[in-house]
């Protein structure tokens, strides 16, 4: 038994390092783009006000890099399971009604998510031709970032339920956040 316990624990460790991570990755992109989207902005309203020019193109790559930046930041809401939710009456339940639960409900977002990546990627495919007005880039890079956004939260909730599955003999709720911060 005890044997069992360490293997598992050694598993979930390195899975929530993974999804540590990819959370990392996640969070410097979306930082990235926030900044860059904050800064376009900024030089969008001075050079409308100071200067009487506006720049035709920074409302649309603003929008674009907010939608990025929010596909993406489902992944992050996917890792610190932060998703929303009801769950006053389901964490009630029994523990394991909860984990029970918990699952059937981690499985239909994960089926949502593969039919948006899909749809998402054929959609993209098809936008190849659409061009941006201002931009003048095809919309193929925009829509792109429903597939890229949606893989990327399978990937997390995939690791989120591995961990679930690994942590069955806790005593903890599965609506309680349990991963580790690994400090390296």
């Amino acid at each position: 038994m005890g044997s069992q316990e360490t293997w598992q624990n050694k598993i979930k460790g390195k899975v929530e390092m993974l999804a540590s991570g990819l959370d990392f990755v996640c969070n410097l992109f979306g930082g990235l783009v926030g900044g860059s989207m904050v800064c376009i902005v900024i030089a969008g309203v001075f050079a409308r006000y100071v200067f009487s020019m506006p720049l035709a193109w920074s409302e649309e790559l603003s929008k674009f890099l907010m939608i990025w930046m929010v596909l993406i930041g489902m992944s992050i809401v996917t890792r610190h399971r932060e998703n929303l939710g009801v769950t006053f009456l389901v964490e009630r339940f029994p523990l394991w009604l909860q984990r029970i639960t918990k699952l059937a409900s981690d499985s239909l977002v994960m089926w949502f998510l593969v039919i948006l990546a899909l749809e998402g990627l054929k959609m993209a495919t098809k936008a190849k031709l659409q061009v941006a007005p201002s931009l003048g880039i095809t919309m193929y890079y925009p829509l792109l970032s429903i597939p890229v956004g949606a893989t990327l939260t399978i990937i997390q909730l995939a690791l989120q339920m591995l961990i679930d599955q690994l942590s069955w003999r806790s005593t903890k709720s599965p609506y309680e956040v349990h991963y580790e911060v690994h400090a390296e």
